[in-house]
């Protein structure tokens, strides 16, 4: 996988929207499924749509649960600035349940581009209608 970050539709349900988290850096990678809401991409999108607003912004969202009851993995996905110029990384914390795979985990940071992420976010509203496709949000390099 190149590095960045990719959400791919890979289960749509009547239920739920079956996706898959992918994320490398230069060094490090992880993927995990989980088990979104119908319209959590959307809403994924929303919250971090405009990111980085001031060199103080700062974005979290969780997707899936680490609770062992719930089925399916966890991602937590950090935005944050890395300076007072605006520059803007990802902290990405993946953890996948033994349903697919052996439980394992991963933790990683990577830098992202501002006009990437408005790309991404059309992309992942985009994905979400279609119930099929992927989204992709480049590592800067």
């Amino acid at each position: 996988m190149e590095p960045g970050l990719s959400i791919a539709v890979v289960d749509p349900d009547e239920d739920y929207l079956g996706i898959e988290i992918c994320a490398a850096s230069c060094r490090f990678a992880g993927a995990t499924r989980i088990y979104a809401g119908l319209d959590e991409l959307n809403t994924f999108a929303s919250r971090i749509e405009g990111f980085p607003a001031t060199p103080q912004d700062e974005r979290e969202y969780e997707f899936g649960s680490i609770d062992p009851g719930v089925a399916g993995g966890f991602a937590s996905l950090r935005f944050h600035c890395v300076d007072g110029s605006g520059h803007a990384a990802l902290e990405v914390a993946l953890e996948d349940d033994d349903q697919w795979h052996t439980s394992a985990s991963a933790k990683f940071t990577f830098q992202i581009q501002a006009a990437e992420l408005d790309r991404f976010t059309r992309s992942l509203r985009e994905i979400e209608h279609e119930r099929s496709g992927e989204a992709k949000l480049p590592a800067a390099v």
